[in-house]
C-alpha cells in the first residue's frame, strides 16, 4: 500500500468568496449592500486566520512552539508571525494590527450573534416621527450591523494583501 502525504489548504478559497462577495458589494443598491458585505467581510476574517494558521505551520516548525502559536488569538499569532518573518517596520504593521482587532471584534459578533436589547431616550427625528418602523435603533458595539461598511470590508482585504507580502519572506526551505 502506498503512503500518501500532503497537505489541503483552503485559504484561497476562502479568500476568493470574500474578494467575489465585496466586488458585488461595492456596485450593490444601498439598501441591498448588506447581503453581499456581511459574508464578505465575514469570509476575510476566515481568510485571515486560515492563513496565520497556514502560515505558523510553516514557520514555526518545532512541535512545541507550533502548538503555542496554535493556542493564540488571531491578534498574538499576527503579531508572533510578524516578529519571527523579522517585520519590525512599526508604520507599516501599525494599521493592520488595529484592522485584525477590528476583524475579531466583527467576527465573534458574527458567530455569537444575539438579539441586543435596548432602551434609550432620545427626541425622535426625521421619518421616525411618523411610527415605530420608521424607528432606528442605536449603533451597538456588539451588532456586527453597525460594522459594516465598505470601507471596514476593503481594510479587511488590505490586512489580508499584507500579509501575503509578508508571507515572501518565509523561507522554501522550512
Amino acid at each position: 500500500m502506498n503512503k500518501i502525504e500532503g497537505s489541503i489548504v483552503n485559504d484561497r478559497y476562502l479568500e476568493s468568496i470574500a474578494i467575489a462577495l465585496y466586488n458585488e458589494a461595492k456596485v450593490e443598491k444601498d439598501g441591498y449592500r448588506f447581503k453581499k458585505l456581511v459574508p464578505a467581510m465575514t469570509f476575510y476574517c476566515f481568510a485571515m486566520e486560515s492563513k496565520l494558521n497556514t502560515f505558523g505551520k510553516e514557520v514555526f516548525t518545532k512541535k512545541s512552539e507550533l502548538k503555542l502559536y496554535s493556542n493564540a488569538t488571531i491578534q498574538g499569532k499576527f503579531d508572533w508571525l510578524l516578529s519571527r518573518l523579522g517585520v519590525d517596520a512599526e508604520e507599516l504593521v501599525e494599521p493592520h494590527r488595529e484592522t485584525i482587532a477590528d476583524m475579531v471584534s466583527f467576527r465573534n459578533s458574527v458567530v455569537h450573534s444575539k438579539s441586543i436589547d435596548f432602551e434609550e431616550e432620545r427626541k425622535l427625528i426625521g421619518l421616525e416621527q411618523f411610527g415605530d418602523r420608521f424607528v432606528q435603533p442605536p449603533k451597538h458595539e456588539k451588532d456586527f450591523m453597525a460594522q459594516r461598511s465598505l470601507e471596514n470590508c476593503n481594510s479587511y482585504k488590505k490586512a489580508l494583501e499584507f500579509l501575503d507580502t509578508c508571507s515572501g519572506l518565509i523561507p522554501s526551505d522550512t
